[in-house]
């Protein structure tokens, strides 16, 4: 079943030329200077999705990562999620069609019940995570500073826009908790010793 209408997208020259002097069009053609706060959030949220495909070209030489295809799966979902948040934002300041993506609560749920599942067999921190581990699990660490930092730009948008839909901050924050409790789960199949924030391990310390 299709629930949201389909892109009618036809990309056949990359360069128009049309952003040369700083700006760009927003969905339903208001063109706007390219360092609006709405510009800005989608970018980042753009960038967060480049992210989530590096996790998934680096889960596909961890095989053994427990229910990995599961995995595979959610982060392309994730993607595209990213995607119809993106779409939400472009179309601040305009009348979009009923049906145009977006995120809804069942996407929310959803990352809460994967974030729940995970956690259930983790144990309790006793202390914040320094970033570390192998690549796999820096890159996950990466995707959620830079879906906080787009949170925060989300943040200064709904702030001038008051009729932006707050799921999509609520999906920013809950996927950053996912990406948190997803880099402490592969580190646990990857045995994988988590190393904690200790404020006096510091070289100051031991002269």
């Amino acid at each position: 079943m299709t629930k949201y209408r389909e892109p009618k997208i036809n990309i056949s020259k990359v360069y128009t030329k049309s952003g040369d002097r700083g700006e760009t069009h927003l969905i339903g053609g208001i063109k706007v200077s390219k360092d609006d706060v709405r510009v800005t959030a989608y970018g980042e949220v753009d960038e967060l999705n480049v992210t989530i495909g590096l996790l998934l070209f680096y889960l596909k030489k961890y095989p053994k990562i427990d229910n990995s295809e599961y995995l595979f799966t959610r982060l392309s979902s994730i993607q595209n999620e990213l995607f119809n948040l993106g779409t939400v934002l472009a179309a601040i300041g305009s009348n979009s069609p009923s049906n145009s993506p977006k995120i809804n609560n069942e996407d929310i749920l959803i990352l809460e019940n994967d974030i729940d599942n995970m956690n259930s067999i983790l144990k309790p921190l006793k202390s914040f995570i320094l970033p570390g581990g192998d690549v796999l699990t820096l890159h996950i660490h990466y995707s959620r500073v830079v879906c906080r930092r787009a949170e925060r730009s989300l943040t200064t948008v709904i702030k001038k826009y008051s009729d932006v839909d707050i799921k999509v901050l609520e999906y920013l924050n809950r996927l950053s908790d996912y990406l948190f409790v997803l880099g402490r789960w592969v580190s646990k199949y990857m045995n994988i010793e988590e190393k904690l924030w200790s404020p006096n391990n510091i070289s100051s310390n031991k002269k």
